[in-house]
């Protein structure tokens, strides 16, 4: 009794620390994980889903159980299990061992078949699951324009389509998987058989050197290592399964980084002089050439402004400033040194953002103020709301600034995420500001506000702003122009006037749509 009390309590410890070990890697996989996304660049992210990403987080990582230490450990002991009674039966006799090898072999190759089948099915498996949990995140962000178009059914449609397609991969993967014990539980009868056969034959025969006794030790080996085959060729199905989701996993985790820091890169924690695009030209991977021989300078302390027709490459330009992206030809230069041997982290906390679609976190307003500045004070905070003309409708909230403003900033009016955003900014107090379209899709109540916020936040910086209204950028310094990738003109409003191309028929379309809008 007490062998047996200490054997269980032998086995519970073992399997707590087994289990803490294998919890303790996969956490340290997907901590590689998430490292690895936050040092890929801009590019992956427009060409994975985003629910094919956290699937892989997830899930694929989860699957990896199938082949950490307690998987590993069961099959080193079985197989030397096996091992130890192996060297008893070529003991106790060669000749009916080398008859086992008639069968033990196909048995091998035909687990090894089923094996490799299960991996591949495993991963289209989970690449299914990937496209599932695309659907399901792709509908709940954009749940109000499914409800407002009516399109709840047809959504339905997707997502249960997709949903049997992983059904049946699921269920192939499963037909694949209990091939294996099945058949290695009517092979080990066989080889039973065939050695009961055998070895009846050598005993009966007193020509041979085979006594009963021997046999019987034979025959206990073989029975003795069935079970360990059986269970090595189950673990084996299941590391094949974790091998299928590691592969996908540490292909993200593994994919080369293009843009990454120089060895010898340099700090920068002041901007002094100019930003220098010089026959600079950019192209995505996958599309022609977005923008071409760019040469524009940008003195410290200048307001410019980009306009121009939609899909020109004014975004892209302040992408490649951000160093989201490198120029393809030409370089960028801040102050007379190339950006690309700046360190990147450096270049961008230069620079603060405000975007028409505000990006905000499931968090409090003054977490979402201080984002980029976690150590900012209360006061500071507060202080710079109130620059942003945001205090006053924070402090409407029950809870103020521990306000909870939910996924998105899905709480709040698109003034009131401006205005939080245009905050944010003003407490990182960068260098170098850049508004993109941050007032195009607002009312005119809020634009007032907005704008207010901007330009008490434009005082004493660089700013570059893109902007559809042309009515808000009149007063920028300089107006550049961009239409098909190129600077087409640039100068102040009055000058662009005067000479009366692209810009003054952008400026007099809007104009006349403003006066249409009015009169009606």
């Amino acid at each position: 009794i007490i062998l047996f009390f200490i054997r269980s309590i032998s086995m519970y410890f073992q399997q707590i620390i087994f289990k803490q070990i294998e919890e303790k890697v996969i956490m340290f996989i997907r901590n590689d994980f998430y490292e690895a996304i936050l040092k890929k660049p801009i590019e992956f992210f427009n060409s994975h889903k985003l629910g094919e990403v956290i699937s892989r987080a997830v899930n694929d990582v989860n699957m990896i159980r199938g082949m950490t230490l307690n998987s590993v450990t069961n099959l080193v002991r079985n197989l030397l299990l096996v091992t130890v009674y192996v060297f008893m039966m070529v003991t106790v006799s060669a000749r009916m061992s080398m008859m086992m090898l008639f069968v033990v072999i196909p048995i091998s190759v035909t687990v090894s078949y089923i094996s490799a089948i299960l991996k591949r099915r495993s991963r289209k498996v989970q690449q299914k699951f990937a496209d599932i949990t695309s659907i399901l995140q792709e509908t709940i962000m954009n749940i109000r324009i499914v409800f407002s178009f009516a399109m709840g059914n047809y959504e339905r449609a997707r997502f249960l389509k997709e949903n049997k397609k992983f059904y049946k991969k699921s269920v192939h993967m499963i037909r694949a998987g209990q091939l294996v014990t099945p058949f290695t539980e009517f092979m080990s009868i066989m080889i039973t058989l065939v050695i009961i056969w055998y070895g009846g034959l050598l005993v009966l025969n007193p020509q041979n050197a085979m006594t009963a006794g021997k046999f019987s030790l034979f025959l206990v080996a073989l029975l003795a290592s069935l079970h360990p085959i059986k269970e090595i060729a189950k673990v084996y199905s299941e590391i094949n399964k974790g091998l299928a989701a590691a592969e996908r996993v540490f292909e993200v985790i593994d994919e080369p980084v293009n843009l990454k820091d120089k060895d010898d890169a340099k700090s920068i924690t002041a901007f002094t002089d100019s930003i220098v695009f010089s026959d600079m030209s950019f192209k995505y991977p996958t599309s022609d050439i977005v923008l071409r021989d760019i040469n524009l300078t940008i003195k410290k302390g200048e307001a410019i402004a980009f306009v121009g027709p939609s899909g020109g490459g004014k975004s892209t330009m302040m992408d490649l400033l951000l160093r989201f992206y490198d120029s393809t030809n030409g370089s960028i230069r801040i102050d007379n040194i190339d950006m690309r041997d700046y360190k990147i982290d450096d270049i961008r906390n230069l620079m603060g953002m405000v975007t028409q679609e505000v990006i905000l976190f499931d968090d409090t307003v003054a977490h979402n103020i201080s984002y980029g500045r976690l150590d900012a004070s209360k006061e500071d905070i507060i202080q710079a709301a109130k620059a942003a003309n945001a205090h006053d409708f924070i402090m409407e909230f029950e809870d103020g600034y521990k306000t909870i403003i939910g996924e998105r900033g899905v709480k709040l009016s698109g003034g009131q995420k401006q205005r939080i955003a245009i905050a944010r900014a003003i407490l990182k107090n960068p260098q170098i500001l850049i508004f993109d379209e941050a007032t195009s899709s607002l009312d005119g109540e809020s634009e007032y506000q907005v704008q207010e916020a901007i330009y008490r936040l434009m005082k004493d910086r660089t700013t570059l702003i893109i902007a559809h209204r042309l009515s808000t950028i009149r007063n920028c310094g300089k107006i550049v122009v961009i239409d098909n990738g190129t600077i087409v003109e640039q100068g102040s409003h009055e000058e662009l006037i005067e000479q009366g191309n692209l810009y003054k028929k952008l400026y007099d379309i809007q104009f006349r749509d403003f006066s249409e809008n009015n009169s009606n």
